[in-house]
């Protein structure tokens, strides 16, 4: 069997080291031109299902190399309102437990991803299209092509393999846009971070379906400002620059508790995205070609959960692909349950998102007021949390 992997992302690099460390043929190949367009990225939490998929796929070395780069686990994830009241703090693990949640720079996670496939991963290789008689011939933009048992896409969001494969699948706008920002600050980061968030992130939950994600990491700080595109000045952040966004969200927080206002200011790296998500998509006829991670369930930020869903991807075809029988029978049975969990995920995402943007003033003061009483009964805040 020899299988081809379109895109270089956490996904497909993770499925990729999978097979070949069970002796399967197989070459990943990226559009980028090298692994330095890879440097920009946050880091990015890794919990219990993706740190499951990258120890059960990579080398031994990768995952020393893996949990070396991890940074200090988180232990509580709170939520507080816009004056730094605390509405609920949750335990992710008891103190000294692992809870199997995992912080890694991203560009690092890549990197670590790519070493020991030396030979396996094309650069500058871009594929546009496949046939797919008895085997897959795939297409890249300069003209060659590749044979292979079977074509996985694992492009991200834009991804040619599915607009090909499942030209219905849908990426619709969920009417939200954010604002995010890194903070370097000029002396120790305890100083400048609230207590809430001390030993983990957490949500800043606002009137008027606002709120401030902020996440710690050894030496900086990352904020993610998200608001309902309505309640935004001039329809939304479309065409502002990077000093404009930092004004704007200068702007939005402008009420908000002095701590966190200067949070706000002190980023010195400032960018706007918009959320979308995928719809789900009835079951297809298994082929031999296929699809993982952002290409197929894309979902917005709100849980943290996209690239622990692509890992999960990954290890669940690694296991598919490598039990010894038919490949198309194989994908069937990946398709399956890659389904069912991965568009659940998506649901609870955009649930999570809608949740934190309640514009609706009683809704949101009785969101407020749930939290707050979940936070008085301890055993059972842990419990759901964990």
């Amino acid at each position: 069997m020899r299988v081809l992997i379109a895109g270089a992302g956490l996904g497909g690099l993770c499925l990729a080291h999978g097979l070949h460390r069970a002796g399967v043929d197989v070459e990943v190949f990226e559009r980028a031109a090298s692994p330095d367009a890879f440097a920009a990225g946050y880091r990015i939490h890794i919990d219990p299902d993706g740190d499951r998929a990258l120890r059960s796929c990579l080398p031994s070395r990768q995952v020393a190399d893996y949990e070396a780069a991890c940074g200090r686990p988180p232990r509580t994830f709170a939520f507080v309102d816009e004056r730094l009241r605390e509405l609920l703090t949750a335990e992710i693990a008891p103190p000294g437990a692992d809870s199997g949640h995992r912080s890694i720079n991203r560009y690092r996670l890549r990197r670590i991803l790519l070493s020991g496939l030396d030979e396996r991963v094309r650069f500058g290789r871009e594929i546009v299209g496949f046939e797919e008689p008895h085997e897959v011939n795939a297409r890249f933009a300069d003209g060659s092509a590749a044979t292979g048992t079977v074509l996985i896409g694992a492009e991200g969001t834009h991804s040619p393999t599915r607009a090909q494969l499942l030209p219905h699948a849908e990426r619709v706008d969920t009417g939200v846009d954010g604002i995010s920002g890194r903070v370097v600050p000029d002396g120790p980061l305890a100083d400048l971070v609230p207590s809430a968030f001390a030993d983990g992130p957490g949500l800043v939950l606002a009137p008027g379906g606002r709120n401030l994600f902020v996440a710690t990491h050894e030496d900086y700080l990352v904020w993610g400002l998200s608001a309902r595109r309505e309640t935004l000045p001039a329809g939304g952040i479309g065409g502002l620059s990077p000093d404009g966004l930092h004004c704007l969200a200068r702007e939005l927080t402008a009420r908000w508790h002095p701590r966190l206002r200067h949070l706000v200011d002190a980023a010195k790296e400032v960018s706007g995205f918009t959320i979308k998500t995928s719809v789900p998509v009835p079951p297809w006829p298994a082929g031999r070609v296929t699809v993982l991670g952002d290409a197929i369930h894309s979902m917005p930020p709100s849980r943290g959960i996209g690239a622990n869903t692509a890992l999960r991807d990954a290890d669940l075809l690694r296991r598919t692909l490598t039990g010894g029988g038919d490949p198309v029978a194989a994908i069937a049975a990946y398709e399956r349950e890659m389904r069912a969990y991965g568009f659940a995920a998506v649901r609870a995402s955009v649930q999570a998102q809608r949740q934190g943007l309640i514009a609706n003033r009683p809704a949101f003061a009785m969101s407020k007021a749930a939290l707050r009483m979940l936070n008085a009964l301890p055993s059972v805040r842990d419990r759901v949390f964990r």
